[in-house]
């Protein structure tokens, strides 16, 4: 759909002026999701109005997920922290090269405050409702730009991914999350979640999303992760090798596990031989994760310690836990982190792909909070298997696999060698072929003319 909207835009058969105004009209319409928390539409119709008609992406409207910079606007990070500024005086890596581009800035949308759960809301704007069941999120900490996606709203929206939030919110609404290798994507402002965090990349189709990425990809001055240009591979490859574990986790609902079960079935169906293997991560992981981005979260916030008070619950209790987090507990988990890093990096070697599901609990209310609980285990670290690939950097995709019991789109996960990214594409580009999934919500189209 990118390429080929583009494309009629640089031919002259399509003008952006049409395509920013559809965009704000669906926005308008729309309102009840509350995905999109501020619009720029002014803004947008004069670019429109002056594109010189070039770019791999000209004159396609997009939201930023309101974590992201954006020079001239305010990030607010869905906090009352800094719901009044100031201004961005620069463009995350992602923004300016989707703006190089030729795409047009139409808004902003909405995130947890500080993109710190998987459910979407917060006290300024409140919460962001899935367009497949409106009583139910849309995950988070995308779950706005995820949303708006798969109501067709804008043909793209950013979305970043520190433990989950680009495949949680994919798969929550049905669409294609991609978390590049750690690297990928190079950092010109230093997220919060320093070692975890990257933006990423959600859209329709597995097309769409390497269209993207490969526009976004790249290295960025001071980013000490960051890989050189074009070192990783977009063009989707088949994996010589096709792994499957049900959970990283403890256990796994019903309809999810049988959603899982019907999608291996599928494709052994089509040729593919899958081995299933015993999980290579367990919740000794996600317990490491949480110390490191807890204890990051917290450094990053100790200025604003005399307003903590004022903030969401669940942020509260990050922070409350990340100031107990001594070095020790800091290092170990360190420690840890390549501990299972080694084991992934075995498991895959450098062609395999690993399967799970991508949350192990079925969708949740749109208020929150997230299930503590999946099949038999009640456990509070439960709900994503999508954490582990954050903590060791490796590459992973989501792709729809069917609907839960709350008729909300659940996903599976595709975890693949580092740096390998193409692997995990290729696997999501054959899943396409052999089970096709709606591109939108019902009751809703795909963005066009």
């Amino acid at each position: 759909m990118l390429e080929e909207l583009s494309a009629k835009v640089r031919s002259g058969e399509i003008n952006p002026v049409d395509l920013i105004n559809e965009s704000l009209r669906r926005i308008e319409a729309a309102t009840s999701l509350n995905a999109v928390v501020a619009v720029y539409a002014d803004e947008a119709r004069a670019l429109a109005h002056s594109h010189p008609l070039t770019g791999a992406l000209a004159g396609l409207p997009f939201l930023v997920k309101d974590m992201a910079r954006v020079k001239g606007h305010i990030t607010t990070a869905g906090s009352a922290l800094y719901a009044d500024g100031p201004a961005d005086d620069v463009d995350d890596s992602v923004v300016s090269r989707l703006r190089e581009a030729g795409a047009i800035i139409i808004g902003r949308s909405n995130s947890p405050e500080f993109g710190a759960t998987a459910y979407t809301t917060n006290k300024v704007f409140g919460a962001t409702r899935n367009p497949w069941n409106t009583e139910k999120s849309p995950g988070g900490s995308s779950g706005g730009s995820a949303a708006a996606l798969a109501a067709g709203l804008t043909p793209i929206a950013t979305t970043s991914d520190g433990g989950g939030s680009v495949r949680g919110p994919a798969s929550a609404t049905g669409l294609v999350g991609y978390k590049p290798s750690m690297g990928a994507i190079g950092r010109n402002v230093l997220p919060r979640w320093i070692d975890f965090s990257t933006q990423g990349t959600s859209g329709h189709t597995v097309a769409d999303v390497a269209y993207e990425a490969a526009i976004t990809h790249g290295p960025a001055v001071g980013d000490f992760l960051g890989l050189p240009a074009k070192s990783i591979a977009l063009n989707p490859v088949m994996p010589h090798r096709v792994l499957a574990c049900r959970t990283f986790r403890t256990d796994v609902d019903p309809d999810i596990e049988a959603n899982y079960e019907s999608m291996i079935d599928a494709l052994v169906a089509s040729g593919v031989t899958v081995e299933r293997v015993a999980s290579p991560s367990d919740n000794d992981t996600i317990w490491n994760w949480f110390i490191m981005s807890t204890a990051q979260l917290t450094q990053s916030l100790r200025h604003e310690e005399h307003r903590w008070g004022e903030l969401s619950d669940y942020v509260q209790a990050q922070l409350q836990f990340g100031s107990s987090v001594t070095i020790d507990q800091y290092i170990a988990a360190q420690r840890k982190r390549h501990e299972i890093s080694i084991r992934f990096d075995d498991l895959l070697g450098n062609d395999a792909v690993l399967l799970t599901p991508t949350s192990n609990a079925r969708s949740w209310p749109a208020e929150g909070p997230l299930p503590a609980r999946a099949g038999n285990t009640d456990d509070p670290m439960v709900t994503l298997n999508t954490p582990d690939a954050n903590f060791t950097g490796h590459p992973a995709t989501s792709v729809p696999m069917g609907l839960d019991d709350n008729g909300v789109p659940c996903g599976i996960h595709l975890t693949g060698p580092r740096f390998a990214d193409n692997l995990t594409l290729g696997l999501a580009s054959h899943i396409e072929r052999i089970k096709p999934w709606p591109l939108t919500a019902p009751g809703y189209a795909p963005f066009g003319l």
